[in-house]
């Protein structure tokens, strides 16, 4: 009797092997997609913000001082560091083991602040006069 206790252990323990032997690739693939799906998400995120900010920017630019916009704008996870250089917006993102830049480009010369912690923000778009850039923005 101890013999066959001991076989049928044995089976129920290659049954489980050989199960988690087909699990575990499927397991690494889905694991992979989802980290793609989740970076490429990210990017979308950050060029959405970006590309929102500059055409408000244009818009207030057009209309002159004292012009001024309050809009949301969600700021993605991995945001490393930004410049708002005259006519361009660019977000520094970590993406995977590398950074990349998302940036987008303004008809106004830009000035101001982003934040860059995760999360929903209204920003403030505002035409401004006598300065050495023509549009001001950043976070309320």
């Amino acid at each position: 009797m101890k013999g066959a206790k001991a076989q049928v252990a044995f089976e129920y323990m290659l049954v489980v092997i050989v199960a988690l032997a087909f699990m575990l690739p499927v397991w690494v693939y889905i694991t992979s997609v989802k980290t793609e799906t989740s970076n490429e998400l990210m990017l979308s995120y950050a060029k959405n913000a970006v590309d929102k900010i500059a055409s408000t920017a244009d818009l207030v630019y057009s209309q002159g001082s004292p012009a001024r916009v309050q809009v949301s704008v969600y700021i993605p996870d991995g945001v490393e560091s930004y410049e708002i250089i005259n006519y361009t917006i660019n977000m520094v993102l970590q993406y995977g083991n590398t950074y990349t830049d998302v940036f987008a480009v303004s008809r106004a010369r830009m000035n101001g602040t982003l934040p860059t912690a995760e999360g929903n923000y209204w920003m403030k778009i505002e035409a401004v006069d006598n300065e050495d850039y023509d549009i001001f923005i950043q976070a309320v």
